[in-house]
């Protein structure tokens, strides 16, 4: 019983878990992903090409397009530091925020998934000023007043940071981790990023068309992408699903192995219940409501490890909020512990076909 126990919890445990993750990322995809969110973005548009990419852009039905400049940068120092001294024995992304190659962009005006939180944009015209996204400036240790020296294909350019922004990542649309305002990068080399959304098969007929005129722009179709990664995540819920199937039927195999085993016992039990005057259907409930309350032990500890591991992986490993949707969370815990005691109910009568039959 409590090899029983364990493995049907386990596979309670992991089924579960598997499904509310995958469910709440299906909905992360689904739902969140904005209506009106670019299908296809074009890199390394050079500033001379912009005019014939835009054509060929509009000509395979893009609409909403949105093109900014784009310079390349590596960070030199922070506030006078030097890079290689602040990203000694940093990790993560704190030292990639240092380390990486800074992708810069200048504009006037801020988008509308972008909102200064501290600070004032473009605010001292003495110097030339840079806006930072709130989550990069804590990354770098930066904040209102650090100067940040950058290295711009081997000239240094300094930006002094006067304003930081919150960031609407999941509206799709092109932001950038540090701007520059309007002025301080103009003259250096640069490319150009743009985006545009297209109705069905307009991201092929656009890449096509640009290949063709402009070979060494990059096309990133966004909608492909999330069409693969959604797929990828049910194939591999699916996967992890059935192997939590087969440790549940593993678990039966045991509290039927464990039935069987005591077969002798439990006919000598049937045969004196008969005896007093219980029918064979009245046995039958006796014996499953005995196996059930196994199963229900087993859904109940597996269906609580199940939603904590959920709740885990959701809120430390992906960044999500689990209480979406509590009523779903409850349906799942509630279908989990039934099928658990459902299941172990009808594995344990199934064992108990031999002793069912031993006459009073």
């Amino acid at each position: 019983t409590l090899a029983a126990t364990m493995a049907i919890g386990l596979g309670t445990l992991v089924v579960l878990a598997t499904t509310l993750v995958a469910g709440r990322l299906a909905f992360e995809i689904d739902r969140d992903l904005p209506v009106g969110a670019p299908t296809s973005f074009f890199v390394d548009v050079q500033p001379s090409q912009w005019v014939k990419v835009r054509e060929e852009i509009r000509r395979a039905g893009g609409t909403s397009i949105e093109s900014v400049p784009v310079v390349t940068a590596r960070l030199r120092a922070v506030s006078g530091r030097p890079v290689r001294e602040l990203a000694r024995g940093r990790e993560g992304s704190r030292r990639w925020a240092l380390t990486r190659e800074q992708r810069v962009t200048y504009l006037a005006t801020l988008g509308t998934d972008s909102e200064v939180v501290e600070g004032r944009l473009w605010s001292d015209p003495r110097r030339a000023e840079a806006s930072l996204e709130e989550g990069f400036a804590r990354d770098l240790g930066a904040g209102i007043g650090t100067e940040l020296e950058l290295d711009v294909q081997g000239v240094p350019v300094v930006l002094h940071v006067t304003s930081l922004r919150r960031v609407n990542w999941r509206s799709f649309r092109i932001n950038f981790f540090l701007v520059a305002e309007p002025g301080a990068l103009e003259q250096a080399p640069q490319s150009r990023l743009a985006a545009a959304r297209f109705p069905p098969g307009g991201d092929d007929r656009a890449q096509d068309a640009i290949a063709l005129v402009c070979p060494n722009v990059s096309v990133i179709q966004v909608r492909s992408l999330v069409d693969t990664v959604a797929s990828v995540l049910r194939r591999v819920g699916i996967a992890v699903r059935v192997l939590g199937g087969f440790t549940i039927a593993t678990g039966l195999l045991a509290l039927a192995g464990a039935v069987s085993a005591g077969a002798a016992r439990r006919g000598r039990e049937v045969a004196l219940l008969k005896t007093v005057g219980m029918t064979r259907a009245g046995v039958v409930v006796a014996l499953a409501v005995e196996h059930a309350l196994v199963g229900l032990i087993s859904g109940v500890l597996g269906a609580v490890g199940g939603a904590l591991l959920a709740g885990v992986v959701l809120t430390r490993g992906l960044g999500l909020e689990v209480a979406r949707d509590p009523g779903g969370i409850a349906a799942a815990l509630v279908v989990a512990i039934g099928a658990s005691a459902l299941l172990a109910a009808l594995a344990g009568v199934g064992a108990s076909a031999r002793a069912l039959a031993r006459r009073p």
